[in-house]
């Protein structure tokens, strides 16, 4: 009995082991994965509502992509800042400012009577994001050795993508239901009770942190359009291939609202399974990253991203959306690891949040025209048009990025 007792637990420490070794799944990374989850469950949700919500508070397109186009201005104008702030005073403190901010944002939004009142939410989900993305890559990059990083950013990626299982079209039916409100209640209480476990369990990843000095952080925006490490030609693929993106990713459920009559449900229905197809696709991804390295695979990701603009052309069901939706969501699951493992084993790690920061910064504030630019086509032109202007730059990025050397 002893005897049994005793395999029994050597074999359940070495199954724990090798889900460890699968999933990346070490010392800092369970706590913020759990943490994670809970907040994205909310977070899917948003992905859902928040278009039809700022459209029946009385919202047009263009009114919707310019908020999307603000929102994405401020918070890549603060992520040349924040980068750097993160490579100072560490990673942890500012990812739980940036909850707060958010949280504080979607109370607002609850009680806003018109998309007018939603302009401070913008900002203040604005910000969060500039806190949260430098901060965020840099502690999964610390977290773990450096070729396990491409399945660590799938880990912390597929948190976002197993609340997609079930959080979007539950949003859909909610909202459809009992109202927009109760949706982002329901977000209020994940977000609240993801901050919390962040703060109780997350530890700093960072060896060393500095003292501000706000002389040398804002001499060092310089640096911002000196790209460092052999990484121009990186730089501009990722800004062109992001303006491609922008161009309908914050008006898209919009426009399948007003141009084929797509329910609440349907939309959190495309959600799901863009989900699903990331999720399943996730681990395999950064595991293909670690074997291949970042470059080829982020190739790969972007030509399966073009080819589903190229279907949403022929797209006019429901059914013919959701095929799309699945080669989103291959896109996407390949996207995340790559690009981050990329810039992490090109850049030292005093410099990391910096670099994080200052490309994602420079991609959103050369891409905030491109909703607003993207809603006036579809305005003057119809379905089509935003659709045919994302492919000329989706195909240039790709052809740039293929120039670039693997390292």
């Amino acid at each position: 009995m002893i005897s049994l007792k005793f395999s029994a637990k050597v074999l359940s420490a070495m199954l724990r082991e090798r889900l460890r070794n699968l999933f990346s799944l070490r010392g800092n990374l369970p706590a913020p994965a759990l943490s994670e989850v809970i907040s994205n469950t909310g977070w899917n949700m948003y992905t859902v509502v928040w278009q039809p919500y700022v459209l029946c508070l009385g919202a047009t397109m263009p009114i919707l992509g310019s908020l999307t186009g603000l929102e994405t201005a401020l918070r890549s104008g603060f992520l040349l800042i924040t980068g750097r702030m993160t490579d100072f005073v560490g990673r942890k403190r500012l990812q739980v400012i940036s909850h707060l901010l958010s949280i504080a944002g979607i109370a607002l939004a609850v009680l806003a009577g018109s998309w007018f009142l939603l302009i401070p939410t913008i900002i203040f989900f604005g910000v969060a994001g500039a806190l949260w993305v430098p901060a965020n890559n840099a502690m999964v990059a610390e977290s773990v050795k450096e070729n396990e990083r491409g399945t660590a950013f799938s880990l912390l990626s597929l948190t976002w993508f197993i609340p997609g299982f079930y959080a979007p079209v539950l949003a859909g039916y909610l909202a459809e239901r009992y109202g927009f409100r109760v949706v982002m209640s329901i977000m209020l209480i994940t977000s609240v009770s993801a901050v919390t476990i962040f703060q109780v369990f997350i530890r700093e990843t960072m060896k060393q942190r500095r003292t501000v000095d706000l002389r040398l952080l804002f001499a060092s925006l310089g640096k911002v359009f000196r790209p460092r490490f052999g990484l121009s030609k990186f730089y501009a693929a990722m800004i062109i291939d992001n303006f491609a993106a922008f161009m309908i990713g914050g008006i898209f459920f919009g426009m399948l609202m007003k141009s084929f009559g797509f329910t609440l449900l349907e939309l959190g229905i495309l959600s799901n399974v863009f989900s699903i197809s990331a999720a399943v696709s996730q681990i395999p991804a950064g595991k293909l990253v670690d074997r291949y390295g970042g470059k080829q695979i982020l190739v790969v990701s972007m030509i399966i991203y073009w080819l589903s603009l190229t279907g949403y052309l022929f797209a006019r069901d429901l059914i013919g959306f959701l095929i799309c939706r699945v080669l989103v969501g291959l896109s996407t699951s390949t996207r995340g690891p790559s690009f981050n493992t990329y810039i992490s084993n090109n850049v030292p790690e005093g410099e990391r949040g910096r670099v994080f920061g200052d490309l994602n910064g420079l991609m959103g504030l050369i891409s905030f025209p491109a909703p607003i630019l993207g809603a006036f086509l579809y305005e003057a032109y119809g379905f089509q048009a935003p659709i045919l202007a994302t492919l000329v730059p989706a195909l240039t990025a790709i052809m740039l990025l293929i120039m670039v050397e693997e390292r």
